[in-house]
């Protein structure tokens, strides 16, 4: 816990320090929101309209990328944003390239997920017309209690999507980065396997709260106000901070990821020349 914490802290402090990347991690990140609101409010009328809807739809994932890319890079003392910003634009399409395995699992999990919940309904609603009884006489209703496939299936699909494939993702976004492509696919089963170590699970789990967690209570959380100009500033204020909190939260934790990786690796780079130190020279 004390190095989770230390890396955390220090993530957040290297992010702050660095302000000029930080503007520009903000300008792409409110950017890429407005491209996917306007990608849903624009209606497919027009011809223009169908160009302006498939460019933001190719929009919306290049500025994630990019920001990803920067957020993998900021802790390597790069100290000119613009800079940092030019080797992003640069080397992001890398990302997608080592991110096609995880969406195509992605994509068989969300079809076989809709098959389940299309197939488990149908077989519910059958057994209970066969077994349908007589009319009862009013009684008081019963609480309704859910069926453990549903219950496992909808874990199941949180773990997958909120834990799993978020995490494998942050782990490989950091190695091709930080490492490159071809070294990433060469060492991507110690990659993921590392991603899932109880040290990087925590450190997720912590910054999920901040980047996840924090943002939708302040989006769904209604303040009262006394008029309706107030209620729709204080609603802007809520969006912002959010939009704040999830940025900066998920900046801060692929940092104390990648910090606790690097030293991870230092440390068992040291081993064997610890362990053969105290081994007598031969004489």
């Amino acid at each position: 816990m004390k190095r989770i914490l230390h890396a955390l802290v220090s993530a957040f402090r290297e992010l702050f320090r660095r302000w000029g990347a930080l503007l520009i991690l903000l300008v792409l990140y409110l950017a890429m929101l407005g491209a996917i609101y306007l990608f849903f409010v624009t209606r497919e009328a027009t011809i223009g309209q169908l160009i302006l809807s498939l460019l933001l739809a190719l929009a919306a994932p290049v500025l994630f990328l990019i920001i990803q890319t920067m957020t993998a890079r900021y802790n390597d003392g790069n100290p000119r944003a613009r800079a940092l910003l030019g080797d992003s634009l640069r080397d992001f399409w890398k990302l997608l390239v080592v991110s096609l395995p995880l969406i195509l699992i992605a994509v068989l999990a969300i079809y076989l997920f809709r098959k389940v919940e299309t197939v488990a309904p149908a077989t519910a609603v059958r057994d209970a017309a066969r077994a349908l009884p007589a009319p009862p006489r009013p009684a008081a209703p019963k609480p309704q209690t859910a069926s453990w496939q549903s219950v496992a299936v909808t874990t199941v699909e949180y773990l997958l999507f909120c834990l799993v494939l978020p995490l494998a993702a942050i782990h490989l976004w950091i190695g091709t980065a930080r490492e490159g492509l071809k070294q990433t696919f060469k060492r991507s089963p110690r990659i993921i396997a590392r991603a899932f170590a109880p040290q990087s699970v925590l450190t997720y789990a912590i910054g999920f709260v901040v980047f996840a967690v924090v943002p939708y209570f302040l989006v769904v959380t209604k303040t009262p106000a006394s008029s309706a100009w107030l209620d729709a500033g204080l609603l802007v204020v809520r969006l912002l901070l959010a939009a704040v909190f999830s940025l900066v939260g998920w900046v801060v934790t692929m940092g104390a990821l990648e910090r606790l990786r690097d030293a991870s690796g230092a440390a068992s780079a040291a081993q064997p020349s610890e362990g053969t130190s105290h081994v007598p020279a031969e004489a």
